[in-house]
């Protein structure tokens, strides 16, 4: 599973486009559930906005199963679709969009009202700040105490994180592992451990921010 972006919190950009008023409201949602309560959330906030149209990437952004789109009574195609395609575009997961529009009395037409939401939400973008989401994988080392220090070494160069460690008649260690990581890392610890008796196992996936 690739590694991607994550926006980092919520962000508010506004801006008129003749005469009407528009807000998109920008943050970090890790699923469809939290984008839709997130988004009914903005509806409440402006109960006497004319629209509130949305789209979101609830997941990696290659996973189509993640998307979604409205445009809460606008011409079909002419709000939630070009939100949509600013965020898919920006390379971004686990992010949602709700733009809030007070009309001005001037209409916009099709193409308008598609430019005027699609670079709010890009204005919006460009003002938020983003984490990579790294994924990685649980494993379980086991091995002398003469090994220690050159697995921990190994472990922290390849980008791990040591989560504990137990001491009996050997050395028990968990570590996070960037998945990508994994491979060499077992190469490099088979080889430090010819003769000891080291132990690598593989447990289950978990995913970890670091900063991007």
């Amino acid at each position: 599973m690739a590694d991607y972006r994550i926006p980092t919190g919520n962000i508010t950009f506004e801006q008129y486009v003749k005469r009407s008023h528009f807000i998109c409201h920008l943050t970090h949602t890790i699923s469809r559930e939290e984008a839709m309560s997130f988004i009914h959330s903005i509806s409440a906030h402006h109960p006497t906005a004319n629209h509130n149209c949305w789209a979101f990437i609830a997941g990696p952004p290659d996973d189509a199963s993640g998307w979604g789109m409205n445009d809460d009574g606008e011409p079909k195609g002419c709000a939630g679709k070009p939100m949509f395609n600013v965020l898919n575009h920006c390379g971004a997961g686990e992010i949602c969009a709700v733009v809030t529009r007070y009309f001005g009395g001037i209409k916009l037409g099709t193409g308008g009202m598609a430019r005027a939401y699609s670079s709010t939400v890009q204005l919006a973008l460009e003002k938020m700040e983003f984490t990579t989401k790294v994924h990685c994988i649980s494993i379980e080392l086991l091995f002398p105490y003469n090994l220690q220090k050159n697995v921990e070494h190994f472990v922290q160069l390849y980008a791990g994180t040591i989560v504990h460690t137990e001491y009996a008649a050997k050395v028990r260690m968990v570590a996070n592992i960037p998945v990508q990581h994994l491979s060499t890392l077992e190469a490099r610890l088979l080889e430090i451990g010819q003769g000891d008796n080291l132990l690598v196992q593989v447990s289950n996936i978990n995913d970890k921010s670091t900063s991007f």
